[in-house]
């Protein structure tokens, strides 16, 4: 995968379907040797992940057990190097792996039995790393923003110190006042939180016309398929963790307002409406 003259990405085939290719490979057996052969290109595959596309080519396993010497000939028993297993979505990894690995332990067997995500445990811990920085910087925000409510809510309280104080002094409770700033937070929250969503969601949606636009502003190519081995940004939207963000925002609205709330409470109608 790589740019023409013009700029653009595209897939160079070094080989094509019924080409002949020659594969060598070590042979099983001691000493190893080189062992090749000719093979016909019947078809592409492409699993979307670099590190597999860029490395992995498919051959009948019985002709590759042949030429590595690895089919007993007395008994005809085969041999191989790794199984894989595919799991049902939402199956146990681990629990899975250690009843393979008391069954087959590493004192009796040569085996090393791993789940995917030890395989892949640089790449997971770089990538969680990522999200932990991302959300830090996601609360650092939404902690500003929180400051902010109440800042504003604090001035709302000054400036209406004379209507707080007119309606004390006609006997509404101090629970009452402070339940109208609470409800005032809820409502704030909730209608930024709602926005927010709705925004974020569109921004998703749309985030690889949006791409296009930031390139076309800025001249400079946000997504490098080339590097990504990707043809576009993909995204994954989880209900789970858009309803946890929701809920999240409105409480820290609601949370802000609690001291202001408070205070509004306890003014005293003589004293809020000393001065006016």
């Amino acid at each position: 995968r790589q740019r023409d003259s013009k700029g653009k990405v595209v897939d160079y085939y070094m080989c094509r379907p019924g080409d002949d290719v020659r594969i060598t490979f070590p042979s099983a057996g001691q000493p190893p040797k080189a062992m090749s052969d000719m093979f016909t290109v019947v078809d592409f595959y492409e699993s979307k992940m670099s590190e597999y596309d860029s490395s992995f080519a498919f051959i009948p396993l019985r002709r590759l057990q042949e030429m590595r010497g690895m089919i007993d000939p007395a008994t005809g028993a085969e041999a191989v190097t790794t199984i894989q297993l595919r799991l049902k979505p939402g199956a146990a990894l681990n629990a899975i792996r250690d009843r393979l690995r008391e069954r087959y332990p590493a004192e009796q067997y040569p085996f090393r039995i791993q789940t995917w995500k030890e395989m892949q445990g640089p790449l997971l811990a770089a990538v969680q790393m990522e999200t932990t920085l991302l959300n830090l910087l996601l609360f650092l925000i939404i902690a500003v923003a929180g400051f902010g409510i109440l800042a504003t809510f604090f001035m709302i309280v000054v400036e209406k110190t004379k209507d707080i104080g007119i309606l004390k002094a006609l006997g509404a409770p101090s629970h009452g006042v402070m339940s109208i700033f609470l409800s005032y937070g809820f409502s704030l929250g909730l209608v930024g939180a709602s926005v927010g969503m709705i925004g974020g969601l569109l921004f998703v949606i749309y985030i690889n016309d949006i791409a296009k636009v930031i390139e076309y502003i800025t001249g400079q190519e946000v997504f490098d398929p080339t590097i990504y081995y990707f043809s576009q940004i993909p995204t994954i939207i989880h209900p789970s963790t858009i309803i946890g963000v929701m809920i999240g925002a409105v409480l820290i609205a609601v949370l802000a307002s609690v001291l202001p709330a408070i205070r509004a409470a306890r003014l005293h109608p003589v004293q809020a409406l000393r001065y006016e």
